[in-house]
């Protein structure tokens, strides 16, 4: 059986794991992003060379944020990590191994690591929507992964979903909750809030209801937009918040006013991979791309 080692690469840690080609995560680790090329660098090397020590590696594969062409493995924009901006990631990572490279987009590696080990391996056709400090997404039809002429299919976060065209980032993300609710709860700016302790407030705190009330309106009213633009089977929601159980018959509720749900409806599910579903979906790709 052959294996590979993925990574996924973000703006605050480097996760790696050492993944069969029928899925299987034989060993995980990670590391802190250094955002000086050359400590980037040999921290990656290093890594790839201890898996190398212990295994024989058939591939490796890398999720990468901002808009990737895995074809060239062009980066015009890398997200949180503009010193590498304008690089070409196959070349960067080729020079410091000898093993095949596979790069893509986090967010689609997420909704193809679902698709293949997780909560969409029973859909040809699926959305998944990542909900953190900003928004996300994978399009996958008929188990085709959709990624636009200019490589940016999926950036859902940029619609407008506000009753003053604000969009899913500054009004329907994780970070737009949090910052919510600090408000109504008076609580400082660098307060750590996390999602299960909203959800339990707002049981007994009638203007905590309020704020998330109307953060779900939003994420419903992208929600909506996404699956009349694209009839999936599916809609995976990822991130944090997406484990609040309490989520889903909110957003049904705003779904549900709007006049074509009936229709157009379709589930909604949390996704179940966690921060596995990025090197999973990125070992896919390397996989298929040496079947």
């Amino acid at each position: 059986m052959r294996h590979f080692i993925g990574f996924d690469i973000g703006g605050t840690h480097v996760k790696h794991g050492l993944i069969t080609e029928e899925g299987e995560e034989l060993h995980t680790d990670e590391y802190d992003t250094h955002y000086e090329l050359d400590e980037f660098k040999a921290s990656w090397q290093e890594v790839v060379r201890q898996y190398q020590d212990k295994h024989e590696i058939a591939g490796i594969g890398i999720s990468f944020p901002g808009y990737v062409n895995p074809h060239t493995g062009e980066v015009p924009k890398a997200g949180s990590l503009d010193f590498l901006d304008g690089c070409n990631l196959l070349t960067l990572f080729g020079e410091l191994t000898d093993l095949p490279i596979t790069v893509e987009n986090d967010a689609n590696c997420a909704a193809l690591g679902e698709q293949w080990r997780g909560a969409g391996q029973k859909y040809d056709s699926l959305i998944c929507i990542t909900i953190g400090t900003g928004i996300g997404g994978g399009i996958i039809l008929e188990r085709q992964l959709m990624r636009g002429s200019h490589f940016r299919a999926g950036e859902f976060g940029v619609m407008p979903v506000g009753d003053n065209g604000e969009n899913m980032h500054e009004i329907a993300s994780a970070r737009a909750l949090t910052d919510a609710c600090r408000q109504a709860l008076a609580l400082p700016a660098n307060e750590p809030l996390h999602g299960k302790e909203i959800f339990e407030k707002m049981e007994n705190d009638g203007h905590l209801r309020e704020v998330v009330e109307r953060w779900a309106g939003y994420l419903a009213r992208g929600i909506y937009s996404v699956v009349s633009l694209y009839d999936p089977q599916v809609v995976l929601i990822g991130g944090g918040v997406s484990q609040q159980k309490d989520l889903y018959p909110l957003l049904e509720r705003h779904l549900e006013k709007y006049n074509f749900w009936e229709a157009l409806r379709v589930p909604v599910h949390p996704c179940e991979l966690g921060n596995q579903a990025g090197r999973l979906g990125a070992v896919w790709l390397a996989s298929q791309k040496q079947a």
